[in-house]
C-alpha cells in the first residue's frame, strides 16, 4: 500500500507537516482551564503514533464563554509549553482552536452572550444581545488568546466559525437581527468575523500560521453550502489566514458534526468540496474516516489536502504507526459507536466503547503494561467483547490463554447487533479481537459449551466469567403471550426474514440500540411498527451522541412508525395487543402480529455458581458481572486479565 498522498508532507504557512493526517479540535473534557496531565498524555500518545498535525480544543477567549481550556488566563502558557516539549521528539505540529460559544454556553450567574436577545436552548434564559464596547472587548480577547498560542510555542491557531457558535451568531441572519453596523446587510453581519480575524493576524504577525475553522449547517434556515461559500469568500478576500478547516453541523443538529456508524466514510464531503474547491490554500475536511486508504483517496480526488482522523485516533492511537509499518490489519477500529467518545463527555471526560486507555494514558496505556512475573493458565468461558478482550490482555502479559465459546462462531451479543440496519460497524471490533486473540496465541476452542467440570480439568490458575446474559424464556412476558410468542430483537435479526408483512410491536424498556434495530429492520421488510417504552422519551441511552436522534427521523420517516412512550404491554392475544398508558390516556389496541420484547437481561446464575466454587481465581466480566452496553463490557474484560 504505498500511500503516497496522505503520507506526504505539506506546507501550510512557514509550518511543514510530515503528513496529511489531522486530529481537528474536539472536546474532551479532561482541561482544568489549562492543559492538564492527562490531556498532554492523550495528545503526546498520538504524537507517537505518528499524525501529522493536531488540533487542540476549542479553548474559550474570554470569561463570558467558559469552556474547559481558558485562552484568556496566561496560566495556560507554560501548559501549551509542557505538551510541546513532550510532542516535540516525535514531529506533530500542534494548533490551538479559540473560540467563543456565544448562546450556547456562558457563566452561571449570567445571561450568556449573542448577537442579539434570543432564547437559550434548553434554558428558560434569553441571550445578552452584546454592546458595541464587548463587541470590541471580545475581538481583543482573540487577539490575546491568539498572543498566548504563540508564546506558548504552538504552530498556528485557528479561529472557530463553525457549529453556530459566537462568529456565526453575527453571521446568520437568524439569530442576528441587529439594526448597527453589526447587523442587517450581509457586509455587516461579517464584520465581527473579520475584525476578528484581523486582530489575531496583528497579534501573532505574518510568519505564524493562522486558520479558520468554518463549516455548513445543512438544515432549513441555516448557513448553509451557498451561504458558505460567499463567507469563505469574502474571508479569502482579506488575505488573512494560511488555511482553510471545513466542518459540517451546528449545535443545533450536532449528530452531523460527530456522525455515528449510520453515515459512510466521507458523509461530509459533499457539505465540504464546493467550499475546499474555492482556495487554493491548504484544505481540511472531515467525515468519519478511519482508514489511511480512504483518505489517501480522497486527496487524490482533490477534495482537499488533510484530513481529519480524529476519533480514529481516539480508538487507536498508533494508527498512522502501524498502517506504515504494514501491519493495517492491527488497527483497533474505530466503530462509530459514539458511546465511549461523545458519551464519555456527559459522564464527564472522553474515552472510548473499544480503547480503554483513551483519556486514561498514563494510567492504563498498552505500553504500561508489563509481562506477568508468573505466568498462568487462564481460562475465559465466553467469547463475547468482554471475554475476547481479556484473552486478548491475558496473552498481551504472557499467560496462556484458552478461550471456550459455546457457539460456532466469535461475537456474543454483537452477531445480532452487526445484523441490525445501519449498525453493521460494530461488529468489526469483535472481528479485531478475534484477529489479535490469533496474533497472540489464544487457544480459541468454538462449539464448546463450558461446565465446570470442564474448565477444572484444564487446571486453571484464574478464570474470567464472560458468559453474557439473556432474556430468559419466562422472563418479562406479557399477560396472554404463550412461550415462544415474543422474539428478542436477535432473534428476530438471526432470522434475517426478508419479508415482515402485517403489524409488529417492538416494546422497549431498556433504551438503547437493541430495540432501534429490531424495528428499522421490521420498517425495511414492509411491517408497520409501533413502538413501545415505558421510559419517559425514545431511547434515552443513544440520545445525546448522534444515534437516537438520527434513527429517529429515519423511523418517522418510514410513514409506519407509531412512538408511545410511558407505556406497557397490559395484554397479548394472537396478532393484537392492548397498550396501557402510564402517562394517563385510554388504553388502546394495536397490532402485533410480530411481537419484539427489548427488556433487561440476566446471566444465567446456575453456570456461575459452578464456576465460583472452583479452587482458582475467578472473575465475572461484560453482562455476566452486570448487563450493560459495548464500553463497560470492554473494559470490565480489559481490567480483569491486567489485574491478574
Amino acid at each position: 500500500m504505498a500511500l503516497e498522498r496522505v503520507l506526504s508532507p505539506i506546507a501550510i504557512g512557514g509550518v511543514t507537516v510530515k503528513n496529511r493526517v489531522v486530529r481537528t479540535a474536539h472536546g474532551t473534557s479532561m482541561g482544568h482551564g489549562d492543559l492538564s496531565d492527562d490531556l498532554i498524555a492523550y495528545h503526546v500518545a498520538r504524537a507517537k503514533g505518528g499524525v501529522g498535525l493536531t488540533i487542540l480544543e476549542a479553548a474559550s477567549v474570554h470569561w463570558s464563554g467558559p469552556m474547559t481550556l481558558h485562552a484568556w488566563d496566561d496560566a495556560i502558557i507554560p501548559r501549551y509549553r509542557e505538551l510541546m516539549e513532550q510532542a516535540a521528539p516525535f514531529g506533530m505540529r500542534v494548533f490551538a482552536q479559540i473560540n467563543h460559544m456565544g448562546l450556547y454556553g456562558g457563566p452561571p450567574w449570567q445571561r450568556p452572550w449573542s448577537a442579539s436577545e434570543a432564547p437559550v436552548p434548553m434554558s428558560p434564559m434569553q441571550s445578552h444581545a452584546m454592546t458595541k464596547p464587548e463587541i470590541a472587548e471580545v475581538t481583543q480577547a482573540f487577539a490575546r488568546a491568539a498572543a498566548r498560542v504563540k508564546a506558548g510555542g504552538l504552530d498556528g491557531v485557528e479561529v472557530h466559525c463553525a457549529h453556530d457558535f459566537l462568529l456565526q451568531q453575527f453571521i446568520s441572519a437568524s439569530h442576528n437581527r441587529r439594526e448597527d453596523e453589526y447587523g442587517g446587510s450581509f457586509e455587516n453581519r461579517m464584520r465581527f468575523y473579520l475584525e476578528v480575524l484581523r486582530a489575531v493576524r496583528d497579534a501573532v504577525g505574518d510568519g505564524f500560521v493562522v486558520g479558520t475553522r468554518v463549516g455548513p449547517h445543512n438544515f432549513p434556515g441555516g448557513l448553509n453550502v451557498d451561504e458558505h461559500v460567499e463567507i469563505v469568500n469574502r474571508v479569502l478576500q482579506e488575505e488573512l489566514i494560511d488555511y482553510l478547516n471545513v466542518s459540517h453541523g451546528s449545535s443545533l443538529n450536532s449528530h452531523k458534526i460527530i456522525a455515528a456508524m449510520h453515515e459512510p466514510t466521507g458523509y461530509e464531503i459533499p457539505f465540504s468540496e464546493r467550499v475546499t474547491a474555492l482556495t487554493k490554500l491548504p484544505t481540511i475536511v472531515t467525515g468519519r474516516f478511519t482508514a489511511l486508504a480512504d483518505v489517501d483517496a480522497l486527496i487524490g480526488a482533490g477534495k482537499a489536502d488533510l484530513v481529519g482522523m480524529t476519533r480514529a485516533h481516539i480508538a487507536d492511537p498508533d494508527l498512522v504507526r502501524k498502517t506504515q509499518a504494514g501491519r493495517a490489519e492491527e488497527v483497533r477500529p474505530c466503530i462509530g459507536c459514539n458511546q465511549g467518545c461523545v458519551g464519555g463527555l456527559s459522564r464527564g471526560r472522553v474515552g472510548c466503547a473499544v480503547n480503554v486507555a483513551a483519556g486514561q494514558e498514563l494510567r492504563l496505556s498498552e505500553e504500561l503494561i508489563e509481562p506477568a512475573s508468573r505466568p498462568q493458565r487462564v481460562v475465559v468461558v465466553g467469547g463475547g467483547p468482554a471475554g475476547m478482550e481479556a484473552a486478548r490482555v491475558a496473552a498481551l502479559r504472557g499467560h496462556q490463554v484458552t478461550l471456550l465459546e459455546a457457539t460456532a462462531s466469535l461475537g456474543g451479543t454483537l452477531k445480532a447487533a452487526r445484523l441490525a440496519p445501519k449498525h453493521g460497524a460494530i461488529g468489526e471490533i469483535a472481528d479485531w479481537l478475534a484477529g489479535e486473540m490469533s496474533r497472540r496465541g489464544v487457544d480459541v476452542r468454538l462449539s464448546s459449551p463450558a461446565t465446570a467440570g470442564g474448565v477444572a480439568a484444564l487446571r486453571p490458575d484464574a478464570v474470567i466469567v464472560a458468559v453474557g446474559a439473556a432474556r430468559l424464556p419466562s422472563d418479562d412476558l406479557p399477560p396472554g403471550a404463550e412461550s415462544g410468542q415474543a422474539l428478542t430483537a436477535a432473534e428476530l435479526l438471526a432470522a434475517g426474514q426478508n419479508e415482515v408483512p402485517g403489524s409488529a410491536l417492538v416494546f422497549d424498556a431498556v433504551g438503547g440500540y437493541e430495540a432501534i434495530g429490531a424495528a428499522e429492520f421490521l420498517l425495511e421488510r414492509g411491517a408497520s411498527v409501533t413502538f413501545v417504552t415505558p421510559l419517559a422519551g425514545f431511547a434515552p441511552e443513544m440520545m445525546g451522541i448522534g444515534v437516537g436522534v438520527p434513527a429517529l427521523e429515519r423511523l418517522q420517516g418510514s410513514g409506519r412508525f407509531r412512538l408511545l412512550t410511558q407505556a406497557r404491554i397490559g395484554s397479548v392475544a394472537a396478532d393484537r395487543a392492548m397498550i396501557a398508558s402510564e402517562a394517563g390516556w385510554p388504553d388502546m389496541e394495536v397490532g402485533a402480529e410480530t411481537l419484539v420484547l427489548a427488556t433487561a437481561r440476566r446471566p444465567d446464575p446456575a453456570l456461575i455458581e459452578e464456576l465460583n466454587r472452583l479452587d482458582c481465581t475467578v472473575a465475572l466480566v461484560g453482562d455476566a458481572a452486570g448487563p450493560g452496553f459495548l464500553p463497560a463490557a470492554i473494559a470490565t474484560g480489559h481490567a480483569a486479565a491486567r489485574n491478574l
